[in-house]
């Protein structure tokens, strides 16, 4: 009988550690900022927002949803992705706006232009190389509407230590001069 409490006992014992034992929950620090940032705003200006960051690529559409949808490209999507890694050496976010002309015949973009900077003049590049490529879908079969502004918010993250970067920069100029 005593072997049998002990047992009891025993697992009782372990059942209590296990419930009230919590493991270390990996929280996003970004969650709610990017939830709130890609929260559909019937009042927004623009008719897209676009959050970037070198491990997601994630868009919300604002309105006219029955007229016009951006056509996926996650192999594009993740190309981006992969870019902006090269910019992870400091930590920043910033924010810029492109307005969209499209083709009234066919959809198809007709020009791509800067309305608001980041000030980082590689990454407003990168934006509008990200623009160029996307293509959109019109279910009511007319092309509506024609200009548009897309949000981009870029979010880079530092990710290596200052020696790291000091080796990669240096390793770039050995690189382009061809001497060490």
């Amino acid at each position: 009988m005593t072997v049998r409490r002990l047992l009891v006992f025993s697992l009782a014992l372990v059942s209590i550690l296990l419930v009230s034992c919590k493991t270390a929950e990996v929280k996003d620090p970004f969650k709610e900022r990017v939830d709130e940032y890609l929260t559909v705003d019937q009042g927004a200006t623009e008719l897209f927002r676009v959050l970037m960051m070198s491990d997601r690529y994630l868009l919300a559409q604002m309105d006219h949803a029955d007229r016009i949808r951006r056509n996926e490209d996650s192999g594009g999507d993740r190309y981006m992705t992969e870019e902006l890694k090269k910019f992870d050496k400091i930590d920043e976010e910033r924010d810029g706006v492109l307005t969209v002309w499209l083709y009234p015949d066919s959809g198809r973009l007709m020009k791509v232009r800067p309305k608001k900077l980041t000030y980082l003049m590689e990454i407003d590049k990168l934006i509008v190389e990200d623009i160029q490529r996307w293509s959109f879908d019109f279910p009511a079969r007319d092309v509506y509407p024609t200009q548009f502004d897309v949000r981009y918010r870029v979010i880079l993250r530092k990710t290596l230590s200052d020696d790291e970067i000091m080796k990669e920069v240096r390793e770039k100029i050995i690189e382009k001069t061809g001497s060490r």
